[in-house]
């Protein structure tokens, strides 16, 4: 090994720092001291590769010594001598080290960059409810890079979910761990793979939609504001009537609802298969959103917000689309309603199966409740008003708002069944 004559002594690094003029002096080997103008003192290694000329900061004097300075300066030549680039690998190793996110700042990054307009604001909450109350509280303290697949196994297994909510969590963590990839912090995507069925097992069974029976409905609707409140009453009968679903009545627009013509544009947004339809309004729907109308104010949705939290983050915004769900949940609890629980998405199986008994056929059927039709006929008949759903619509109204009147059912003198009208 070459032997190196110093050029510095612990006097000079003295009486250079006392003068407080900046300087850079060789010590030997490719060690210099440097002195900046604001008076930091700092040991740098010199060195080349190949055409060009390196610099590594080794330490501040005199935090580092001459002496320990040395002993790092001789280290680093070795490896230097022996091919390594210590500067370059030091820029590497910064990159990296830029990049050695947590889990908590992966999502926070996640929501900035793709929770946003013009995705749904429904999508968007309901992410970022996984991302605070399942992925930060059990990996958000990790390093992405760190992340195994095991580990959010372990994560979704003990989460004591239910099967629904725990494919939620996962793909919203496929998600973010996409948007990990797509920033090259990980290579490969952790999530991707993962069978909710292997750690769960088999999905459980959809619950039957029910159909409430006409007497029913007789029972529940006379006083269904006093048990669920005049606005949710209001929305339970218009969700019966035009046969909608529970969110698409939740985020109506009045600019789109026409109440001269009779006509309710459902917009894209809204609707789960994201294409708009046309609703055909009836008289007594239109008295109905007519009262909600003037309830909602000034607000652009026919139902705005009743919570001062959701107002003040998102400003004027439509009820959430569990909100009659709620309330329906909350008066069983309270018995307020003596009868077999149902929810307010079984309104559609209710409205389906009673046309279908009135006469109405499936094909209408399945139109009134926004169903693709299949075959030929769902792909010439392009009608935007169907005289054939309207007519299904006034007749099946008629008995929603008979029902909601409180009349008793019309019999005849022979039997106690109620006979339903056949459509004209």
């Amino acid at each position: 090994m070459r032997r190196l004559f110093y050029a510095l002594g612990d006097a000079h690094l003295r009486r250079w720092m006392a003068a407080g003029r900046p300087l850079a002096r060789a010590d030997g080997g490719g060690l210099t001291f440097t002195l900046s103008a604001n008076g930091t003192a700092t040991w740098v290694m010199r060195y080349s590769r190949g055409p060009h000329r390196r610099e590594l900061t080794i330490g501040q004097y005199p935090d580092l010594s001459l002496a320990a300075a040395r002993k790092a300066a001789r280290t680093l030549r070795a490896a230097i001598d022996s091919g390594a680039d210590p500067a370059a690998e030091k820029k590497t190793e910064k990159a990296r080290t830029a990049l050695a996110w947590t889990v908590n700042q992966l999502c926070d990054d996640f929501i900035e960059k793709h929770l946003v307009p013009p995705l749904a604001r429904e999508t968007i909450d309901g992410h970022i409810w996984q991302i605070d109350h399942f992925i930060r509280p059990r990996l958000g303290s990790l390093e992405v890079r760190n992340v195994l697949p095991s580990d959010l196994v372990y994560a979704l297994e003990h989460g004591g979910r239910s099967w629904s909510i725990t494919k939620k969590a996962l793909t919203t963590m496929k998600l973010a761990f996409r948007h990990a990839v797509g920033k090259r912090i990980i290579d490969v995507n952790p999530a991707v793979g993962i069978e909710l069925t292997a750690i769960l097992g088999k999905k459980p069974a959809v619950r039957k939609r029910l159909m409430l029976t006409e007497d029913e409905l007789r029972f529940l609707l006379p006083d269904i504001d006093s048990r669920i409140g005049r606005e949710n009453g209001l929305m339970f009968r218009i969700l019966l009537a035009t046969c909608v679903r529970t969110s698409e009545l939740a985020k109506a627009r009045k600019e789109y609802i026409d109440l001269e013509r009779g006509q309710w544009f459902v917009y894209d947004e809204a609707v789960k298969t994201r294409t708009g339809f046309l609703v055909p309004l009836v008289p007594v729907v239109i008295g109905w959103l007519r009262e909600l109308t003037a309830m909602s104010g000034d607000s652009a949705w026919l139902l705005p917000t009743r919570h001062a939290k959701r107002r003040a983050r998102y400003g004027d915004i439509h009820i959430g689309r569990k909100t009659l769900w709620g309330a329906f949940e909350y008066a069983f609890r309270q018995n307020r309603i003596d009868m077999r629980r149902f929810t307010p998405h079984d309104t559609r199986s209710t409205a389906k199966s009673h046309l279908r008994n009135m006469g109405f056929s499936r094909e209408i059927t399945e139109i009134a409740l926004n169903h693709k039709l299949k075959g030929m006929e769902g792909i010439y008949d392009v009608r935007e008003e169907m005289p054939e759903r309207r007519r299904a619509m006034e007749v099946w109204a008629a008995l929603v708002a008979d029902c909601c009147d409180g009349h008793e059912p019309i019999v005849e003198h022979s039997t106690n069944v109620v006979p339903f009208r056949k459509a004209g």
